[in-house]
């Protein structure tokens, strides 16, 4: 297999003989179906978290008891109500953090 000494990795698609495919003899595949939509899995699961945090959050604060106190073993409501408003706050910015990756992801695409 013979390949350029340019000093940067390449890797380019071969036929059964070894000779290089050109990017026009791809076609599109037949039965793969493309959706023109395409979700980034990260971005997906930073909603997913946002919502957990900000719904989660604000939950504990209204259901939480107006004085929770440790006793001599950390309670969960101690806990959950120790890192509510926490969540709370970070879920916000969480959230503006993604509507400004989205708005340059849209302004990137509009060119």
């Amino acid at each position: 297999m013979n390949q350029n000494q340019s000093g940067l990795v390449g890797f380019h698609e071969v036929d059964g003989d070894g000779n290089p495919l050109a990017a026009a003899d791809e076609g599109p595949v037949e039965g793969v179906v493309r959706s023109s939509l395409k979700l980034n899995p990260f971005i997906g699961v930073l909603w997913l978290v946002v919502t957990v945090l900000v719904v989660g959050g604000v939950a504990v604060l209204l259901n939480a008891p107006l004085s929770v106190s440790m006793t001599d073993r950390v309670s969960m409501a101690y806990f959950l109500f120790s890192f509510a408003e926490p969540g709370v706050f970070v879920g916000l910015l969480t959230f503006m953090g993604l509507m400004f990756w989205h708005a340059w992801q849209w302004q990137h695409r509009r060119g």
